[in-house]
């Protein structure tokens, strides 16, 4: 079986996305799936046995203009104006979806597919409008409600024409696709309850990770906390800032880590700078070097925001920190931080930055519970998180569809 899934992000764009997006592919080889990730940013090359890089940028990717249009959408992706005005005119939009349409069936005739699978929602128009052409199943995966975020951003509001616009189009859309898949359950009862979709046609297929660590190692450094997800508004990384100072009046040697990635990044540097901390942002391009340092460290931290939009998008960057044995501190978001507390596999906080510190702070105080929380996130991934499962789930979706 050969399935396209169409990924319209660089893979450095949008971390968790990717992530997703590869795992699953590579999982879904043992199933005997020939994948295809079909996107703009990337120059076409073999990911590994079974999974295919293919470009779909043509000359805007020949002369190096894709990321430049990329960072400008997502400049515009969180401007009032750019709703209202483009995603929301309907001419403009119809464009869109079927140049795009136009250059992916032109792609997949080569390959010759059996299901497309569309990641996010952004590229619903084009899904529909590939599928008149083509006639093959069309599969959308919903990482979030493009709606909901938006309304999180403080973009729009959720009593705006622009949100009930942007939720018409959604509706009528998710509507013409064959199957969708979401997530979370929580994003399920969201999904069929907003878009009227019949429960049967939308397939829970959850995040998870690859075991990277399968036994413990004594951390002779100094004490590490980190954070290792995109800084952006949605992660509440304000709360981990202001805790710092705390965690430092007991331990003055402790080390705090941030991604040095995220559009909102300079805020969190001027923020840190205001409370008179000086955490290190890094930044790891090769996978295996990432995961080597999680593993030096000791306490992993998700400050997220408490908005539906967060709620319902169960971050990645948990089952990174379950797979190398790493205990998490979270803020209460009551949804997915749940997993948490049912795989006792760190600490959920109230939301506010002593509670924070009172946590992390526990967990480096007492190094049998820290090894306590090791050995259940270790073994959550390798029982019930891991990327294989998620793709079984997917394949036997994409069974219903198999010529």
């Amino acid at each position: 079986m050969k399935v396209a899934f169409v990924f319209l992000h660089p893979f450095d764009g949008s971390l968790g996305s990717t992530v997703r997006v590869r795992e699953l592919a590579i999982s879904l080889h043992k199933f005997g799936v020939e994948s295809y990730i079909l996107t703009p940013y990337e120059s076409s090359y073999r990911l590994t046995e079974g999974v295919n890089v293919v470009s779909i940028g043509g000359y805007m990717k020949k002369f190096g203009l894709a990321n430049y249009l990329y960072k400008a959408s997502k400049l515009a992706y969180y401007n009032p104006f750019f709703v209202r005005h483009l995603m929301l005119n309907r001419k403009l939009q119809a464009y869109f979806a079927k140049s795009l349409a136009a250059i992916i069936q032109k792609t997949i005739e080569k390959i010759g597919v059996d299901i497309i699978q569309f990641e996010q929602d952004v590229a619903l128009s084009a899904a529909v409008e590939l599928k008149k052409k083509t006639g093959l199943p069309i599969i959308v995966d919903i990482h979030n409600i493009l709606s909901e975020e938006l309304v999180g951003a403080g973009v729009i509001r959720r009593d705006s024409n622009e949100f009930f616009g942007l939720q018409k189009a959604q509706a009528e859309n998710l509507k013409h696709v064959n199957s969708v898949v979401v997530v979370s359950e929580m994003m399920k009862k969201y999904v069929s309850e907003t878009y009227t979709l019949r429960s049967e046609q939308i397939f829970v297929v959850p995040p998870g990770a690859q075991l990277q660590k399968t036994s413990l190692k004594k951390t002779v450094t100094a004490p590490r906390i980190v954070y290792s997800g995109l800084v952006s508004y949605r992660e509440h990384l304000d709360l981990f800032v202001n805790c710092m100072p705390i965690v430092r009046e007991r331990f003055k040697n402790a080390e705090f880590y941030i991604t040095k990635k995220g559009n909102a990044l300079n805020k969190i540097e001027r923020l840190a700078k205001k409370v008179g901390v000086n955490p290190t942002f890094f930044w790891y391009s090769n996978k295996e070097d990432f995961f080597e340092f999680l593993s030096s460290c000791h306490v992993g931290v998700l400050p997220s925001s408490n908005d539906l939009a967060r709620q319902m998008g169960t971050p990645v960057k948990l089952f990174d920190y379950l797979s190398v044995g790493l205990p998490v501190v979270a803020n209460d978001v009551n949804a997915w931080t749940q997993i948490i507390s049912d795989e006792s596999v760190g600490i959920v906080t109230a939301d506010d930055p002593k509670s924070f510190a009172d946590a992390i702070i526990k967990l480096l105080e007492n190094q049998q519970l820290r090894e306590q929380y090791s050995c259940n996130a270790i073994n959550s991934v390798a029982d019930r998180y891991s990327w294989g499962n998620s793709a079984n789930r997917l394949m036997q979706l994409f069974t219903k569809y198999k010529p």
